[in-house]
Parts: structure tokens; sequence; C-alpha cells
């Protein structure tokens, strides 16, 4: 009889102990289901994409595809030879120009009177017969080049699916002729020992830093009205949270806030609001936003040279970027969508 209730007993231990297994196992499996069915979910959305905003600091340096003629070495200039401030010289003689080291090279090699440059200006490719100059045993054109470029900008947004970031909202134009620069080759470095300079009403802040030129962070090789895009170098290094990409439409007059780097280096929200929406504008200028949070008014003065790229968000979507300072009232810029930026 002891024998019949032990095995009575031993037999429910055991039925029960398997009924447990199995809601364990069924709500395990279901739960797996669940999360492959949302990541399933978002991805099919042709509608939606997801990305992680940024907000960091960074610094940017770029060699252009060709050289670009930035001067003259006489004054009252306008044109050399049909070449004029802006163009950017890529051939010689049918000779590649990769920078203003391969110009000189070139032209003394040669040793001629008369050369054929190749050159785009406004987008068009262009030869003309240019006469060469020759004092000093040396060969030129009489033009001042440039074939480099370096400044600060802020990273807009990293996409995971591509491993792609977006950053400055804005073309990369040269300093003394503002003409959009064609890249051949760029890259991004961490940026350290920041210093602010505020701006006020008289001088529009900007953003000193030095370059951690031991290793790059990111590579590109395009350059748009839009900004700049390309591939992170390493393992990204991501401290927000993934959100959704907003559509023009989603864009509102009102409350939004901005990311940025504070006095300790860590990215954080900061108030704004979006006080117009400029429709079917063109290039980088598609909102007016104005800096109402008083810490970084007292960090920074507002918006300075060097933010450009910042994430704007509203409503929990990434909706645009911070591209330009009011000259006149540093609390005051531009945005553009973030809809024009990835297009």
């Amino acid at each position: 009889m002891l024998d019949v209730k032990k095995n009575i007993k031993f037999i429910c231990r055991t039925l029960f102990m398997f009924f447990i297994i199995g809601i364990l196992m069924y709500f395990s499996t279901n739960s797996e289901n669940l999360s492959i069915e949302t990541i399933n979910a978002l991805n099919s959305d042709i509608d939606k994409k997801y990305v992680y905003p940024l907000g960091n600091v960074v610094g940017i340096r770029a060699s252009t595809d060709g050289v670009l003629v930035i001067g003259y070495e006489e004054d009252d200039i306008e044109y050399i030879g049909g070449l004029k401030i802006g163009d950017i010289i890529n051939k010689i003689n049918g000779e590649n120009i990769d920078n203003s080291r391969d110009v000189s090279n070139i032209l003394n090699n040669l040793k001629a009177d008369e050369i054929k440059v190749g050159f785009i200006r406004n987008n068009e490719y262009k030869e003309e017969n240019i006469k060469v100059k020759y004092e000093d045993n040396t060969y030129r054109l009489g033009l001042w080049v440039r074939d480099k470029v370096s400044g600060i900008g802020t990273m807009t947004f990293y996409d995971p699916s591509s491993d792609t970031f977006f950053a400055i909202g804005h073309a990369i134009t040269d300093v003394d002729t503002n003409k959009l620069l064609k890249i051949k080759e760029g890259y991004l470095y961490n940026a350290n020992n920041l210093d602010i300079i505020k701006g006020n009403l008289q001088t529009v802040g900007k953003i000193n830093a030095e370059f951690d030129l031991s290793q790059a962070i990111g590579e590109f090789n395009n350059n748009s009205n839009f900004g700049i895009y390309g591939n992170l170098l390493g393992k990204a290094k991501v401290n927000s949270n993934i959100i959704e990409l907003g559509k023009e439409e989603d864009v509102k007059i009102g409350d939004a806030v901005i990311l940025f780097e504070d006095e300790n280096r860590n990215i954080r929200t900061y108030d704004i609001v979006i006080e117009k929406i400029i429709s079917n504008n063109s290039l980088d200028r598609d909102m007016v936003i104005k800096v109402t949070d008083k810490d970084l008014i007292n960090y920074t003065g507002g918006i300075v040279q060097g933010m450009s790229g910042v994430p704007i968000i509203q409503n929990n979507k990434l909706i645009g970027s911070i591209t330009h300072v009011f000259k006149n009232n540093p609390k005051k810029g531009y945005g553009i969508f973030i809809s024009e930026m990835i297009q």
C-alpha cells in the first residue's frame, strides 16, 4: 500500500514538472517569435527607416578631385587663358592632376610654352590652351590653387543597416571662393580638446579642436549641397536609442530638441523651437530654428560654426539637422529636412 502511494506521488511530481517545463517552453518560443516578427516588420516596411541619431563633434579632412583655382599671382585679373577662380583643374596635356604638386611637376617636366588644361566649371568639363610662365628657372601657370580642406563638423546619424554615417547637412565649400568642392577622398577624426568660442550679436561663434590623426573613424568620397555620407571605420560608438527617420510632412512648427555634446563630451538633448518651415526651398535651409535651452546658451551662446549636422528630433523622429547660424543672432539658425540629406 505504501509503495502504491509512493508511486502515485512520484507520477504526480513528474507530471507537474513536465507541465511547468511545457509552459516555460511555450512562452519562450512565443517571445522569440514576437521578437523576430517585430524586427521583420521594421525591416519590411519600406516607408519607415530606423537609425541612431548622433551629435558628436568630429574633425574633417579631405582631398579635392583635382585642384581648385583660388586666385592669381597678379592683382585685378579675372581670367588667365580662360581659367577663372572656382574652376577645378584635373588634367594637363592629358595627364591627371591629383594635387598641387602634380601641377608643378608636370609643368617643369614638359618645359612647354603652352599647355592644354582640362578643368570643370559648373559641373561641365572644358579645355583651354594656356600659356605658361617661366621665371627663376620654374614653369608656372600664374595661379593659386588648393587641393586640401579641413574643418570641424557634427555627425547627424548612423544607419546600422548599411554601416553608413551622414554629417554636416550642407556642402563643404572652399573658404576663399565659396564653391562646392569635388572630393576625391575624405576622412573623419575624433576631435579633442574642444574650445568653444561663444557667439554674440556681433560675432559668429565657432568650435576649435585638435584632430586625433592616429586613426580615422570614417571615410567618404562625396560632397553635395546636402552634406556628406560615408562608411564608419571600426566599431561605431553609439550613445543613443534607435529612432525613426521623419518625413518632410512630419516637421511641425513648435518644440523640438537637438543632440549635441556638453562640456563633458556627453551627448545630451537641448530644447529648441522650430519657428518657420520654408516649403519648396532649395539646398539646405528648410526651416528656421531658435535655441531656447539655457544650458546650451550658457555653453555656446546658441549655434556656432562646427554645429552643422547637429540632429533635430521632434515627436521621437529624426526630422533634420542644423546647417547655418544667423550672423546677427546666434540663438537662431537654419535647418535641413532629413529627407533631403538622404536623397
